[in-house]
């Protein structure tokens, strides 16, 4: 997927004041929590704060609001009532407080669901910063500790069995995960963590279960740079493993969100803790890059990408001849489209990568979420015609316009209009010359000119690329032009994410446990074998 919270449902919350005072709030309760709701299509991650005035608020990170209120703020013994009002209506809470934890039912126009709040400190990311990194437990099991590309939410990622969950501190040195990733009515794990004489971290002291296991931090090292393409400057990281070098490396490229180069921090420290320098940079426009993503071609993008190769290859601890490309969703155009632009690159690994050119990708996308969505066979097939009409229109540079303005005004009433993009009756004549060079991209014809080794990692559950047809295309276009090593991967109960699932979407992601379990070991493997890592 583009992002692992990609498919939650904005809420854009009134500010509208309680009615009337709220009491005020026992000692216990005050003070700031952490956690997640889930009723009927609506679930989200909150940072709610309630004070000793008996006055209370929330934060919802994946969106950036801050100090929304929360009305009628009620306490009874151990039961919690308060309310929360948005575009659908009245969120309202009502839970009962044990200790550290808030958790009861919410309900929403008739429906209920489930809640759960940990006690937690106030949000602040220059705590966990100084944590990121990545950590060898016994028998060589490693633990990366990053952020969520959304918002700057620290979890661990366990990158032999895949297991991750989201990490809240409860105090400057420890920190504790749910059993489910944002779901922490169970609290399954606690990490404390140790200083060395220096002031820096220099372990982890992981419980779980009754068993405390010590990892020590590995000695990663963070430098930042900056590259040019043409007039444009990109600024990023570049992480480097333990040792003197010279380290065959990867430069790491975007998805399509305008995500920072900390959300590709889990790749960039797995990668490092098996050897190889990992480049993780700014997007256009995005962070301290310059340029704007929006208004570039796709083989601009990538020529950004080489740019990080190139700076990569004049540096005396990187060895020049051993540089891939990694890339996650349009990072799997990105990175063998810079392969083949640049010829330097010594491999490609392409995850979550479409076969087919983004309209038609579109097209599957709205289909799949509407049929998620619980709407009928011919409700979805209304909602999919309609984005295939409007991915014709930018496609073909305006030629269908007056039919596309009838199907809008014809739908926009349906139950299907709330997914897609209705345009409006005074639509340009014709879309932008980046918008329809985008959308017609065709990455096979690219891919026919790739000699490096290429990775294709795919997800069974991907309701955002048509994973079983790209799969088919993919191996037919490289077979068809003799290429030699090449491998395409379908991991089961995958997400676009990558991440165990049944259905990807939704509030999914929510309770979810694992990475696909076979994903980052066999990619290691599949490294191994090639002589780009050796431990």
């Amino acid at each position: 997927m583009n992002r692992i919270l990609q498919g939650v449902a904005a809420i854009a919350l009134t500010t509208a004041t309680a009615a009337h005072a709220a009491p005020a709030a026992a000692p216990a309760l005050a003070g700031h929590w952490a956690g997640s709701y889930a009723v009927g299509s609506d679930f989200n991650f909150l940072r709610p704060h309630f004070g000793a005035d008996g006055k209370a608020s929330v934060d919802m990170p994946a969106f950036g609001k801050k100090g929304v209120p929360l009305d009628a703020l009620a306490r009874q013994g151990a039961g919690v009532r308060f309310a929360l009002a948005g575009p659908d209506g009245v969120l309202q809470f009502d839970g009962k407080l044990e200790g550290g934890l808030l958790a009861g039912k919410v309900s929403l126009n008739g429906k209920e669901g489930k809640f759960a709040f940990r006690r937690t400190l106030a949000d602040d990311p220059a705590r966990h910063q100084p944590l990121l990194g990545a950590y060898e437990f016994p028998g060589k099991r490693l633990v990366v500790l990053s952020e969520w590309g959304d918002f700057p939410q620290m979890f661990y990622s366990d990158m032999r069995s895949g297991r991750y969950a989201s990490m809240f501190a409860e105090s400057d040195s420890v920190y504790y995960a749910g059993a489910g990733n944002l779901n922490v009515a169970v609290r399954e794990t606690s990490m404390r963590f140790e200083k060395d004489k220096a002031g820096r971290i220099a372990r982890m002291l992981w419980r779980q279960g009754g068993k405390e296991e010590a990892g020590r931090r590995l000695a990663l090292r963070a430098e930042e740079v900056s590259f040019r393409n043409g007039d444009v400057t990109l600024s990023g990281t570049l992480v480097l493993p333990e040792g003197k070098g010279p380290f065959p490396a990867v430069v790491l490229t975007q998805m399509s969100s305008p995500a920072p180069r900390g959300a590709y921090a889990l790749q960039a420290y797995y990668f490092a803790a098996h050897g190889m320098a990992a480049l993780m940079y700014d997007k256009r426009g995005v962070g301290k890059s310059g340029g704007e993503f929006n208004k570039a071609t796709m083989e601009q993008l990538a020529d950004d990408a080489i740019a990080g190769i190139e700076l990569l290859g004049k540096r005396g601890d990187i060895k020049a001849n051993a540089i891939g490309t990694w890339g996650h969703s349009q990072g799997g155009w990105l990175a063998p489209l810079a392969a083949v632009r640049s010829q330097k690159v010594a491999f490609v690994i392409a995850q979550a990568a479409s076969a087919v050119p983004p309209a038609e990708q579109e097209v599957y996308r709205i289909e799949q979420t509407l049929r998620a969505s619980g709407l009928s066979d011919e409700e979805v097939k209304a909602g999919a015609a309609y984005q295939e009409m409007l991915m014709r229109w930018v496609t073909s540079r305006g030629a269908n316009r007056a039919e596309l303005l009838a199907a809008a005004r014809a739908g926009e009433k349906a139950r299907w209009a709330g997914q897609v993009e209705i345009v409006p009756d005074d639509l340009k004549q014709k879309p932008s010359e980046t918008t329809t060079l985008f959308y017609s991209y065709d990455p096979l014809p690219d891919l026919k000119q790739l000699r490096a080794p290429v990775l294709y990692i795919l997800g069974e559950k991907d309701a955002f690329v048509p994973v079983h047809k790209s799969a088919r295309l993919f191996q037919q276009t490289l077979e068809a032009n003799g290429h030699r090593d090449h491998q395409v991967w379908m991991l089961p109960r995958a997400a676009h994410g990558l991440w165990e699932t049944d259905v990807d979407g939704g509030g999914a992601y929510i309770d979810s446990t694992h990475w696909a379990r076979e994903h980052y070991p066999r990619m290691t493997q599949w490294l191994r074998e090639r002589g780009f890592i050796s431990n």
